[in-house]
């Protein structure tokens, strides 16, 4: 008996299905069957381990993200405060207008949405809103610097065709010396105060070609046609006819012209020796040792690249072409047959425009051009 009250003594008494120390109920009474004990994490509200077999893990997820998901108040108003920035008085006066109800702290109006954490949207609205702005008055200025930078350039290049006088787009262009038109080339007549002999005039391509290289095929056709009446007109007149053209390397804008100058026929079959001395003196003068390139065979286009300066003249059998190096006169077509026919340069010439003079050159070239004139025949 005595080793049955000891052994009694040593086991701690359970009341209420617990141990006095917070332990776990291993037996509900004495003499009553004992219970399996189960370990296991506490739940999130304080509370032991779920008896429930299939349902306590998915509680304790459940309480774990719902924890996550919630934000301290005094986190989520610092975040939205500093969000909003310069933007806050804005914000305020928005929600509540700028009355103010007395000093009084508790009258004061508050915006509770700064506390939650989604408040962060409407600062994200109001700085995108602002950026958007800042981005439309950005493009505007862009767009309006782009208009006036095309309109400059649009004055610009109106100013300098109209130097081009010659051309039938130039603002600058008297229509009374168009002799005639076909669809690619104009035949113009030279006003009396530029005109080196009676009859000097110009092919002129429609659209703008910084030179008569660089045009295509269409466009040489065309003057080809032009060449062979011009040559049957002052045939009649018992006269030749030379071709010539100067193309500088310039970065300015200008519209090519082949410059049409009625000789003499004994002028005409001298142009070949007078051309070849004069292009080689200028040689010498300048230092540059450039080949004189023959036409005749392979014709302009063949001879010299296209974008490159040359000097280029014609005779009804044959021609030269040189590619301009250094510094070159551009009136060196029209000085050197000046001196072979033995009549003043323009570069002297003082005579002022006469319509008068200009009206009568234009009909007295027609008269004798109407009979050669192939665009009569275009539709």
């Amino acid at each position: 008996m005595l080793g049955k009250l000891r052994t009694a003594k040593r086991k701690r008494p359970i009341v209420n299905g617990t141990h006095k120390d917070g332990g776990v109920e291993n037996a509900a009474a004495e003499g009553a069957p004992t219970q399996k004990v189960v370990k296991g994490p506490l739940l999130p509200d304080g509370r032991g381990p779920s008896s429930s077999a299939g349902g306590g893990s998915s509680s304790i997820l459940a309480g774990m993200l719902r924890k996550e998901r919630e934000m301290d108040m005094d986190e989520a108003y610092v975040r939205n405060l500093s969000r909003l920035g310069k933007h806050y008085k804005r914000h305020v006066g928005s929600h509540f207008g700028s009355s103010t109800n007395g000093n009084d702290e508790d009258d004061q109006q508050i915006d509770m949405t700064l506390f939650q954490a989604d408040g962060r949207d409407e600062s994200q609205a109001i700085n995108e809103g602002s950026r958007k702005a800042s981005d439309s008055r950005a493009s505007q200025k862009s767009q309006q610097r782009a208009e006036h930078r095309e309109a400059n350039l649009e004055r610009k290049a109106e100013n300098i065709a109209s130097k081009c006088w010659w051309w039938i787009q130039s603002p600058t262009f008297k229509k009374m010396h168009l002799i005639a038109l076909g669809d690619h080339v104009s035949l113009v007549i030279a006003p009396s105060h530029l005109s080196l002999v009676k009859g000097h005039c110009y092919l002129v391509p429609i659209k703008h070609a910084p030179s008569l290289c660089s045009c295509d095929d269409d466009v040489w056709n065309e003057i080809k046609r032009f060449q062979t009446s011009i040559r049957s007109t002052f045939a009649k007149l018992g006269k030749g006819v030379l071709f010539c053209e100067t193309v500088l390397d310039a970065k300015s804008f200008w519209q090519a012209r082949l410059e049409v100058i009625p000789v003499q026929s004994t002028s005409a079959q001298d142009a070949p020796m007078f051309f070849k001395s004069a292009l080689a003196a200028h040689t010498d003068e300048f230092g540059t040792h450039i080949k004189l390139l023959s036409t005749k065979k392979k014709g302009l286009r063949g001879c010299i690249p296209k974008g490159f300066p040359y000097f280029y003249i014609e005779w009804e059998d044959g021609g030269f072409a040189q590619i301009i190096e250094g510094r070159f006169p551009k009136d060196f077509g029209v000085d050197t047959i000046a001196s072979m026919i033995d009549v003043e340069s323009l570069r002297f010439n003082r005579t002022r425009q006469n319509f008068e003079n200009d009206r009568k050159a234009v009909l007295s070239f027609c008269d004798v051009w109407k009979k050669f004139d192939w665009t009569l025949e275009l539709p």
